[in-house]
């Protein structure tokens, strides 16, 4: 299918249903240029320093994480609903232990403005540069969520990447 620039902001209006629903694919390459995909659902977007940002949070277990901390950015593909099965697996099953995109049948290409790849059987996808990465700090937090989302550690790395690119499907309704 054609990928066909988009603006973002429309864009993101796909991106709530679909986070809200089976979930955004992630996609980050090593330095060798191979990519692996996590499922994510926390996210947000928005202005920042003057730019389109895309906020991504990654836990430093996720193996995901080291494909972040070595990349200069990523990308945020937007699945149809027929692709749920696909996100489920993508979440819930490590790259440590599977190609998830050969098990799945994902094409990986890459990206128009990022060395990130994309997933070409979604339907959207946005190309983000990072621009900046914190970790969260526990005693900056609120306590109820240290105590709901962080019972054991793991605080996520926050990645800010600034959106330079945006594509869908030509033909898809935003």
């Amino acid at each position: 299918m054609n990928k066909v620039l988009v603006n973002w902001t429309d864009a993101a209006k796909l991106l709530a249903d679909v986070l809200g629903s089976h979930g955004a694919l992630l996609v980050a390459n090593d330095r060798d240029g191979k990519p692996n995909v996590m499922t994510i659902g926390w996210a947000t977007w928005g202005i920042i320093w003057s730019r389109p940002v895309f906020t991504a949070l990654v836990r430093p277990s996720r193996y995901t994480h080291q494909f972040m901390e070595q990349a200069d950015s990523f990308t945020v593909n937007l699945p149809p609903p027929e692709m749920a099965d696909a996100a489920t697996f993508c979440g819930t099953v490590s790259g440590r232990d599977v190609d998830k995109l050969k098990e799945k049948n994902l094409t990986a290409t890459h990206g128009k403005r990022v060395t990130a790849c994309y997933i070409e059987e979604c339907v959207a996808h946005l190309e983000c540069r990072i621009l900046f990465k914190n970790q969260v700090t526990p005693d900056l937090l609120a306590g109820d969520i240290v105590a709901g989302f962080y019972p054991h550690g793991d605080f996520h790395t926050i990645y800010y990447g600034e959106i330079v690119g945006c594509y869908a499907n030509e033909g898809l309704a935003l």
